[in-house]
């Protein structure tokens, strides 16, 4: 009767979280006075505490794990400084071509300004010169009839 007591208590201690760690706390309590005479008992906690403590092998096994990682990142920060590299290259280049273009255009624009400019100067000129010829001889003949008027009583 007594062992199928214990087998109920372990399979309750198995299945509650809660009740586990009540156990554990009154277990560890009496660990010095009677569980650590008994051989078995002392391997079994000593076996359980092994186990959640890190190794040496545990320790150079993440030490070459970080390392790993630490390698993959720098490829990997070298792999994206290559191509934002490239990148800020390709668009470099791309605009200095845009900016050629546009010097071209603007020089030809203002090549056709330019002589557009000319043209007018030209036009402005033979104006200047048919206003001269058209208006000498008009102010001439009043110059004569205003001194004829005057000369003449």
């Amino acid at each position: 009767m007594n062992e199928e007591i214990g087998w109920k208590l372990l399979k309750e201690l198995q299945q509650n979280p809660k009740l586990r760690r009540e156990f554990a706390e009154i277990f560890t309590h009496e660990i010095p006075t009677i569980l650590l005479q008994d051989k078995r008992v002392r391997t079994t906690i000593l076996r359980a505490i092994v186990r959640e403590v890190a190794t040496k092998e545990d320790i150079e096994k993440t030490r070459e794990h970080v390392e790993r990682v630490r390698q993959e990142l720098r490829q990997e920060i070298l792999r994206v400084r290559q191509e934002l590299s490239q990148e800020i290259s390709r668009i470099r280049q791309e605009l200095v071509k845009e900016i050629k273009a546009l010097d071209e255009k603007f020089t030809h624009r203002i090549e056709e300004l330019n002589q557009r400019v000319a043209k007018l100067e030209g036009q402005f000129s033979h104006f200047v010169k048919l206003f001269i010829a058209f208006n000498v001889p008009l102010l001439t003949a009043v110059i004569g009839i205003l001194l004829k008027m005057i000369l003449t009583p």
